[in-house]
């Protein structure tokens, strides 16, 4: 009998592909000729699959985004499943983990924002792309927004906070340190990211 063939999985298998050519030599080399290399697959079953190198690689930047977010919103859901703490190093300490998951602190997650990071620069000028990438957004805000409401129905944080205004800043804390840490990991350990993090969520809380 011939061997039946999960298209979801094989699809899966094929973006694995594109994330390891664009670790090792950036997304122009993404072609669907060394992604099918990688693969250990013949173009034609790449084809089979995928159109072009579009589609490609719009479905493979989604399957980034997915896998980043899912595990966010795992976390997420354990923090808003559970009595908030009245302590404020415990709120942070369980908001960091929900956000930890957005940032490069360990081999895998560094090698998925490097994908990342790829994809949105490619996002900028292409059709598809930009599409997966302001999806790709939208699943950062819903996560970040939700870890502040958390914050703000601790009771716990300071003044009179405006949420969109907080998630934003956020936003731009937890990219600023995914950057640095991917382009500059000699400067910026996992263990400085975690710290700024910390400090940050820390400095939203009253006294």
């Amino acid at each position: 009998m011939p061997k039946i063939v999960n298209a979801d999985d094989r699809r899966e298998l094929v973006a694995d592909a594109v994330f390891e050519v664009i670790q090792g030599q950036g997304i122009a080399q993404a072609s669907l000729r060394n992604v099918a290399s990688r693969a250990g697959l013949a173009l034609g079953s790449v084809r089979h699959y995928f159109e072009n190198q579009a589609e490609l690689m719009e479905f493979a930047f989604r399957v980034n985004s997915e896998r980043i977010h899912l595990r966010a919103l795992d976390r997420l859901e354990e923090l808003e499943q559970s009595p908030l703490p009245q302590d404020g190093s415990e709120l942070v300490a369980k908001c960091v983990v929900v956000l930890e998951e957005l940032l490069p602190l360990d081999p895998q997650r560094s090698a998925e924002a490097v994908v990342h990071m790829e994809f949105m620069l490619a996002a900028r000028t292409g059709g598809a792309l930009q599409d997966a990438a302001q999806d790709d957004y939208r699943a950062t805000g819903a996560v970040v927004g939700r870890v502040v409401l958390q914050l703000l129905e601790s009771g716990l944080m300071a003044g009179s906070p405006e949420p969109v205004d907080e998630a934003e800043r956020l936003i731009a804390v937890l990219d600023g340190l995914s950057v640095r840490m991917v382009l500059q990991p000699g400067w910026s350990s996992a263990e400085q990211g975690q710290a700024t993090l910390r400090r940050h969520l820390q400095s939203l809380l009253a006294p």
